[in-house]
């Protein structure tokens, strides 16, 4: 017992703003930082080779989808983007208890980035999710952060640590170094 109360003492001492945040540089062309080592899975989805890294620390969950639509031989312009925007914004908020609770556009140079925030009631707790959606040359990238309402302090302080991390890079040099 005394053995239980010391590891539960110990945990409690533990702070989520301890995190160590790691820098991934993925082969997909972008770069993030992530609250800690992250799960690589790689999928093909109706044809589109799609790679997913996700993490969580004691308190956020966090993930990246990567996307290449360059297997669909699809030309992306602007209205595309916004209709594939449109589509995957619905897919995110049918769930049955899902709130969107804001929307904007990003500015950012040559690329078209949408974010949501948005709610959901899991297991009696509500959640908040922050998620953008990135569209650059013939990729699509979603990447978002979520957290118990509870958490929402460092819910803001991970999400700006995250989103501001992103960056892009040249696949070809990428995969060159490698």
């Amino acid at each position: 017992m005394a053995i239980l109360k010391i590891l539960l003492l110990a945990l409690s001492l533990i702070t989520p703003e301890e995190t160590t945040w790691v820098r991934v540089n993925a082969p997909e062309g972008i770069s993030f930082l992530f609250p800690n080592a992250p799960q690589k899975i790689t999928k093909n989805v109706d044809g589109i080779p799609t790679v997913i890294y996700q993490t969580k620390d004691l308190a956020c969950v966090a993930g990246v989808v990567c996307s290449d639509l360059s297997a669909k031989h699809l030309r992306m312009d602007g209205k595309m983007a916004l209709q594939i925007y449109e589509n995957m914004k619905a897919a995110t908020l049918e769930m049955e208890t899902v709130v969107l609770r804001d929307e904007m556009t990003v500015p950012y140079d040559n690329m078209l980035i949408k974010e949501i925030q948005y709610s959901i009631t899991k297991d009696n707790h509500e959640m908040t999710y922050y998620k953008r959606f990135i569209f650059r040359d013939n990729h699509i990238y979603q990447i978002n952060i979520g957290a118990q309402n509870r958490y929402s302090d460092l819910l803001e302080k991970e999400r700006e640590i995250f989103f501001n991390s992103v960056t892009f890079t040249d696949k070809e040099k990428t995969n060159n170094q490698k």
